[in-house]
């Protein structure tokens, strides 16, 4: 018999009061959190179920959470379990304040806080920027030698958080393969009734929309000729990152890599739509440091194909021929195998030349949702826009997306989009080498 899971209204989270500690100069040192009794009966129901070792899913400004007590082994494993989570794909630890993180860290005369990692965290926590540290006991390699921790900026789950006084261990709280839930009614309709999910916080909407960006600066040397490499792309631009790192470095130099990459200032458009990045777990043997290092996932039930118009990615593919929009789009009906019209969602740029173009062909009847104008927006609407279009009545037959540039944002949306296509409930559609013949893989280039 299967139990439904509670949804907790606490859309009042903006009630929530976080006070700096007046005894620290850092105001993410000890905070004080005033929480509002339409809040605390909630919040104290949630924190029960953590320390019961239980589940909670909660939401933060960037997806929400599947979220367990860091501390307790057995909480953390009902995490992999309700996700069918890959046991060797780790989990971001948050935290709500710098007494917390301390906690977590080796004793400060084995680490201390690098001047790069100080100034991280004083610009963009609370924030979607997860770092990652040494562990103070880390388990015998293969096994991960570094945590990744971050703070989260929510009202409800810092308040969460701080109200149970425990780091919370949480990766997106949808099945595992499955695009990240960005409000409390997707994480119902995925997870409802999981055994060990003690309750849904219902926060709203996310903000941000993608996960947070996770970096290693570990690689970063004082004086220079260190490395700064962003592992997951996320919420916060790759740009932020190199900015912050400038300013600290001074005149000295260090290289920004992207998955072990280095990265190119201003691309036009993104490589994670033709490339995979390097999978360095095979070379050294250790288990992946971060999530997203090794797994493919954020697939819709329906395939997903990846639209690059030649505005924003003017070099094609190899291999591009007859890359009209309507002859990518016959191609496409061909293949659906239908005794109807078949119907394609499409996830577009408000007003782009290739959204013009698809929206006024006859070849196949199109469900349109906006990502608005740019890459934040598009970051905000991508994934409740392919759940929406996986759920529409008359569901579509598949789901088309518009690609962008990678500045800002895009290369966050790049990557998932990119993750995404081949759908189907599959995992996977990145191609191993450098170069995709198009159509290939779900890719298509489109002349505008």
């Amino acid at each position: 018999m299967t139990t439904n899971t509670p949804i907790l209204p606490c859309l009042e989270h903006d009630k929530i009061v976080r006070e700096s500690s007046r005894s620290s100069t850092n105001p993410l040192q000890s905070p004080t959190f005033t929480i509002p009794p339409s809040l605390r009966e909630h919040l104290d129901t949630a924190a029960a179920h953590l320390r019961a070792s239980r589940t909670v899913a909660f939401p933060t400004e960037t997806v929400y959470g599947l979220g367990a007590s860091s501390l307790d082994s057995k909480a953390v494993a009902k995490v992999y379990s309700i996700k069918g989570r890959p046991a060797d794909n780790p989990l971001i630890m948050h935290v709500s304040s710098l007494d917390m993180l301390e906690r977590l860290l080796p004793p400060k005369d084995q680490f201390e806080l690098s001047p790069l990692y100080l100034q991280l965290i004083s610009e963009f926590w609370p924030g979607p920027l997860t770092l990652l540290f040494p562990s103070p006991k880390p388990s015998p390699p293969p096994a991960p030698q570094t945590n990744a921790i971050r703070m989260p900026d929510h009202p409800l789950a810092l308040a969460l958080i701080n109200h149970a006084d425990l780091p919370i261990s949480a990766p997106s709280a949808n099945s595992s393969g499955r695009p990240s839930p960005t409000s409390a009614q997707h994480v119902y309709n995925d997870l409802n009734g999981a055994d060990g999910l003690g309750c849904i916080l219902d926060g709203g909407i996310c903000g941000v929309g993608v996960e947070s960006t996770v970096v290693d600066g570990l690689g970063w040397q004082e004086g220079g000729g260190g490395y700064v490499d962003i592992l997951r792309p996320g919420g916060l631009g790759v740009e932020e990152i190199a900015r912050i790192v400038e300013e600290v470095d001074g005149s000295e130099f260090t290289e920004i890599r992207v998955h072990g990459r280095k990265w190119v200032r201003n691309a036009v458009a993104s490589s994670s739509a033709v490339k995979l990045p390097p999978k360095d777990t095979k070379a050294t043997g250790l288990a992946p440091s971060t999530p997203g290092l090794k797994y493919r996932h954020y697939s819709p039930r329906i395939p997903v194909f990846l639209l690059l118009p030649s505005n924003t990615f003017p070099t094609p593919p190899i291999h591009a021929k007859d890359s009209t929009s309507n002859t990518i789009l016959r191609t496409l009906v061909e293949s659906i195998k239908k005794d109807r019209r078949p119907r394609l969602g499409f996830l577009h740029y408000a007003n782009s030349p290739l959204s013009s173009q698809i929206l006024t062909s006859d070849n196949v009847e199109i469900v349109p949702l906006s990502l608005g104008e740019n890459s934040t927006s598009a970051a905000r609407r991508l994934f409740s826009g392919m759940l929406e279009l996986e759920q529409v009545a008359n569901q579509v037959d598949g789901i088309l997306i518009e690609g962008c540039a990678d500045d800002g944002l895009g290369l966050a949306v790049m990557e998932r989009v990119g993750k995404a296509v081949g759908g189907g409930g599959l995992s996977g559609g990145l191609d191993v080498g450098d170069t995709v013949e198009v159509g290939s893989t779900g890719r298509f280039w489109v002349q505008v």
